[in-house]
C-alpha cells in the first residue's frame, strides 16, 4: 500500500503538464483504466491550483478509453474567486488523444458559515459487513485487473440499490479521490441485474459527484448504486458513497448498454 494517492503513479512534471503512469492493475472490463481512477486523477491534478481549498464536486466525461501507459494531465483554472474555484482538467493518452475531461469545483472554507445538518440517513436494512462481502468473481472470458486491486465486494441490496465496498489502496488523504473510485466501481451491478444476464457491454461514459464530508480517508468506502431509469439502452444510476454510515458523496452516472460486435 502506498502512502498517498499521488504515490500510486510515480508522477512527474513535464514542461507544462503532470505525467501519471497508469498500469494494467487499474484496468476495468473494457481494456482501459477505470473511469473512477481517471476522475480521481482530475481532482488530484486540480488540487495544485486550488491550494487550501476543499473539493466540492466533479463532473467527469470519459471521452475514450485509456490503455495502460503515461497520461498527460493538464489542469487549467477557469475561475479562482474569493469563495469558489473551478478547474478544468484534460487527461490525454500517449498518442495525444483526449481520454477524459473533468471539471472540478472547490470552495474556500473560510467563506462559509459553519452550519451543520446531518446528511441523508443510511438504510437500516441488513447487509454483510465489508470484511465478509462477496468479492466479485473474475469473468471466465476475460480478466478484470481492478478486482484484484480494489477488491470490490457485494454487501447486499437495499431499497436504495446494490451495495458495494471497495478498498482504498493508499494510507492517507484524498478522500474525494477515493469516493470517485468507489462510486464508479458500483455503477455496473444494478445495470447488469436489470439486464438479467443479457450479454452486452456496459461502459459508463460519465460520473458526476458532489462531496458531502471531510472525514479522514478510511481503509474502504461503501457505495450504494440504484438504477433510476433505463430507456432504449441508456441507463441512469444514482449513487451514495459512505464511510461507516457517514455520507461522503452523492451523484449520478450514465451507462450505455452496447451491442457486442460479432
Amino acid at each position: 500500500m502506498k502512502d498517498t494517492f499521488r504515490d500510486l503513479f510515480a508522477t512527474q512534471k513535464s514542461a507544462a503538464d503532470l505525467i501519471y503512469h497508469l498500469d494494467k492493475s487499474l484496468n476495468g472490463g473494457f481494456g482501459g483504466t477505470n473511469g473512477g481512477v481517471l476522475a480521481a486523477i482530475c481532482i488530484d491534478a486540480a488540487r495544485s491550483l486550488a491550494v487550501d481549498r476543499i473539493p466540492i464536486g466533479i463532473d467527469a466525461r470519459f471521452v475514450r478509453n485509456f490503455p495502460p501507459g503515461p497520461a498527460r494531465v493538464a489542469a487549467t483554472p477557469l475561475n479562482i474567486g474569493r469563495s469558489l474555484t473551478t478547474i478544468s482538467v484534460d487527461i490525454s493518452r500517449s498518442d495525444g488523444k483526449l481520454a477524459t475531461r473533468g471539471t472540478v469545483s472547490f470552495v474556500n472554507a473560510s467563506a462559509l458559515e459553519p452550519v451543520d445538518i446531518p446528511g441523508i440517513p443510511e438504510s437500516d436494512e441488513e447487509l454483510l459487513h465489508p470484511s465478509n462481502g462477496r468479492i466479485w468473481r473474475q469473468p471466465a472470458a476475460q480478466e478484470i485487473p481492478l478486482i484484484s486491486t480494489f477488491r470490490p465486494r457485494q454487501l447486499g441490496k437495499t431499497s436504495k440499490g446494490i451495495v458495494t465496498a471497495s478498498d482504498t489502496i493508499w494510507k492517507s488523504g484524498s478522500l474525494q479521490e477515493a469516493a470517485c473510485i468507489a462510486a464508479d466501481l458500483s455503477v455496473g451491478p444494478p445495470v447488469a441485474a436489470a439486464l438479467k444476464g443479457k450479454s452486452l457491454a456496459m461502459p459508463n461514459p460519465d460520473l458526476s459527484l458532489r462531496f458531502c464530508s471531510q472525514t479522514i480517508t478510511p481503509a474502504y468506502l461503501v457505495s450504494t448504486c440504484q438504477l433510476a431509469a433505463m430507456d432504449q439502452g441508456l441507463a441512469t444510476t444514482t449513487l451514495e458513497v459512505r464511510d461507516q454510515g457517514v455520507l461522503v458523496a452523492t451523484g449520478i452516472s450514465s451507462t450505455t448498454c452496447l451491442k457486442l460486435s460479432n
